[in-house]
């Protein structure tokens, strides 16, 4: 065999070992079904939502040698995680860690696997000991119900649903009837108004296109759902599809707030409804929303179903770890959630010193009222190379990249007051400002009391003094 017959051969071999994605189309339910269906407790693994969220997400599959494979873009353009499905009961994931490393690296991104069980994460460990980092975001851990408890509201912990459900039985005349195509429109008019009264975001455009498509699709997915009625006008409605013969999830859940208990009657309503060959029912995650959590808490969940995402660390990240530790603390594990979370390639940066990280820099980009501020983390040197002007020039580099990326200012918590004067160098200027954090995890020093911020202004329009007495900081994930 020729040389280039041989190159062309194994360039063959190198194309068949990739994954090919494809979009989710409605006709692919047959395929993903038995896949998604196979131990699933959780939302992430419905086709509903897959085949739903997948304009806003990205979401696409691919199917190999007994596994599947959902690849997911959060925040946009961001962040690519994987689902990795198999149809064995013990999987082998030496077969597919490979091909969704390679996949996760021509992202330019270390490989991150989405939405696992603890099963799952057990047998990861046990075949790649000290490989992966596992972080378990209580924001995206979904409730599980009994149904007969919502079904029924029985005891005294459901006194007050009781009580809201009494309400509008006594103050509304009302009919509740199954969504068919008869009623589709009202439930839309209904969203519609729904997001007239809460503000029209990207977050609501993004559900209100989801449930059109689930709408349009409704009988395919084989969804049911609920509508309620005062007076004939539509007042709630609500929908949702199986995770397995026993577990129903419910996707969606709107409804009037002017109508008293409107909620907790919708609910229970549907519940009703449902066939009894669900004994449970999950109603999602709270996504760290105050208000949410509160809600869903209120019903007493039979259990929580968590989700864990498994990092995989490069030797880079490893030697991140260590200096980590020997900076912050050998108990301080915030690093297994914060590489999880918020690292990029294009936001860290480090030195290297006889092959190995002995520097490191963090930036986290972070939405605020004065723009977009790149928010420093984690700035550390190991100790044995230390006062060598290595973490000097690291953050000459890394503020590079923080006006490459389009952010008006830059801001860090000193974590002690000497820290002050060796950021004063760089040009950032004392403020009385308070960072609050809206996300998962402490980005802060633990005492928000503390979290006074320092900041270097990155664009001529920036002006320190708007800053408030809290700087509100929303960190992309």
């Amino acid at each position: 065999m020729t040389s280039f017959a041989m190159k062309e051969v194994n360039f063959f071999m190198i194309m068949q070992t990739e994954l090919q994605f494809q979009p989710v189309e409605i006709q692919h339910r047959a395929i993903l079904l038995p896949y998604l269906r196979k131990k699933s407790q959780t939302c992430d693994r419905t086709f509903t939502n897959l085949f739903c969220w997948q304009r806003y997400y990205r979401t696409q599959w691919a199917e190999t040698d007994g596994w599947l494979v959902v690849r997911a873009h959060i925040n946009g353009e961001r962040k690519a995680a994987y689902i990795a499905i198999s149809q064995d009961d013990t999987p082998d994931y030496s077969k597919i860690i490979p091909l969704l490393e390679a996949d996760a690296a021509q992202n330019d991104q270390p490989l991150s696997l989405m939405g696992l069980s603890d099963d799952e994460c057990a047998l990861l460990q046990q075949q790649f000991p000290d490989t992966f980092v596992f972080d378990r975001n209580r924001d995206f851990a979904d409730y599980i119900y009994r149904a007969d408890d919502l079904r029924m509201l029985r005891g005294r912990k459901y006194a007050q649903k009781r009580n809201h459900v009494n309400k509008f039985n006594s103050l509304y005349s009302y009919h509740y009837e199954p969504i068919t195509c008869n009623n589709i429109a009202d439930c839309l008019q209904l969203e519609e108004s729904w997001i007239a009264q809460h503000g029209h975001d990207e977050s609501a455009s993004a559900e209100y296109d989801t449930i059109q498509l689930a709408f349009k699709h409704f009988e395919e997915l084989d969804l049911i759902g609920g509508a309620l009625y005062v007076d004939q006008q539509i007042v709630a409605f609500t929908y949702g599809s199986a995770i397995n013969d026993h577990l129903f999830c419910t996707h969606v859940e709107k409804g009037d707030i002017r109508y008293e208990g409107i909620y907790q009657m919708i609910n229970q309503l549907f519940a009703q409804h449902l066939p009894e060959k669900y004994i449970y029912i999950n109603r999602e995650e709270d996504l760290g929303i105050p208000g949410l959590r509160k809600s869903k808490l209120s019903y007493e969940p039979e259990f929580m179903a968590y989700k864990t995402t498994a990092l995989k660390l490069s030797p880079e990240m490893h030697d991140m770890m260590q200096i980590w530790s020997k900076c912050f603390g050998e108990s301080d594990l915030s690093i297994y959630p914060f590489l999880s979370r918020y690292y990029f390639n294009h936001c860290s940066i480090y030195e290297k010193k006889d092959g190995k990280v002995v520097s490191m820099a963090f930036m986290v980009p972070c939405q605020t009222d004065l723009g977009l501020g790149a928010y420093l983390y984690g700035v550390a040197t190991d100790p044995e190379y230390q006062h060598q002007g290595i973490s000097t020039k690291l953050i000459h580099k890394i503020l590079e990249k923080c006006k490459k990326n389009g952010c008006a200012f830059s801001f860090l918590i000193p974590a002690e007051t000497g820290l002050i004067d060796f950021y004063s160098r760089f040009g950032y200027q004392t403020t009385d400002t308070r960072a609050l954090f809206h996300c998962d995890m402490d980005l802060g020093t633990g005492d928000t009391k503390k979290d006074r911020i320092i900041v270097l202004p990155l664009d001529d329009s920036f002006r320190i003094e708007k800053l408030s007495a809290t700087l509100e900081c929303y960190p992309m994930l």
